[in-house]
């Protein structure tokens, strides 16, 4: 996965990365602001995992210990009930995790993508195709999420929606607003990126991007395309 990751991200040879750009000016400026929004969020939501690791090692634990003949009948009878809800909720904060990270993944140009053949292409053939992705596929699919997600949000709050689960579940609706605002964020790198394409098919060169320190697997599969 990881090998497939390095692919997905421009050689050095197409405009490359910088962790902190200088001269940046004009139209530039403004696709770093929008990069280091992205940034924010998902290093922001980068710490619900440490919530996650909290809740996965309670609900593990207590299947552990279940199965003890001293323990066990406590934790099925007096515990099940915080065990179950703690699942749930681990679950939730996962596709949180998932969902929130997606605009930052998309400013570091990590998402995954058929590499094959596209790395050997121009850098215009490269941008007129993203290009063309982004507006018969990308904006038409994350839009759908923003207003349709927006729906489901409303109506999960309106009966209070829990999980089906146990009668006393975590609450759901909370969650299903992240699936509208993990989108708008989505969206709004994606605007930022296809100006990159534009600008991309008009110079043949990949405008620079904000990028964060790198595992030296990904720095050697760069090095090996050039």
């Amino acid at each position: 996965m990881q090998g497939a990751i390095s692919a997905a991200v421009p050689p050095v040879t197409t405009g490359g990365t910088a962790a902190e750009p200088t001269g940046a000016v004009g139209l530039e400026r403004y696709l770093f602001r929008i990069d280091r929004l992205s940034a924010w969020v998902g290093k922001t939501c980068a710490w619900i995992i440490v919530i996650l690791a909290v809740f996965m090692t309670y609900d593990i634990t207590c299947r552990y210990f279940s199965k003890t003949p001293v323990l066990g009948p406590f934790i099925r009878e007096e515990l099940w009930f915080t065990r179950a809800w703690a699942y749930d909720f681990a679950y939730e904060m996962y596709g949180t995790l998932f969902m929130m990270g997606g605009a930052y993944t998309l400013s570091r140009a990590a998402h995954v993508r058929g590499d094959i053949f596209y790395r050997m292409w121009p850098v215009r053939v490269q941008g007129a195709v993203d290009l063309l992705l982004f507006i018969v596929a990308f904006f038409p699919g994350v839009l759908a999420l923003v207003f349709v997600g927006l729906q489901w949000g409303q109506l999960s709050y309106s009966f209070l929606e829990r999980s089906p689960t146990q009668p006393q579940g975590p609450p759901i609706w909370p969650f299903k607003f992240v699936i509208p605002v993990a989108a708008f964020f989505l969206a709004v790198q994606g605007v930022a990126e296809t100006i990159r394409c534009v600008q991309a098919v008009r110079t043949g060169v990949w405008p620079r991007r904000l990028s964060d320190v790198e595992e030296t697997e990904t720095i050697l599969a760069r090095q090996s395309e050039v």
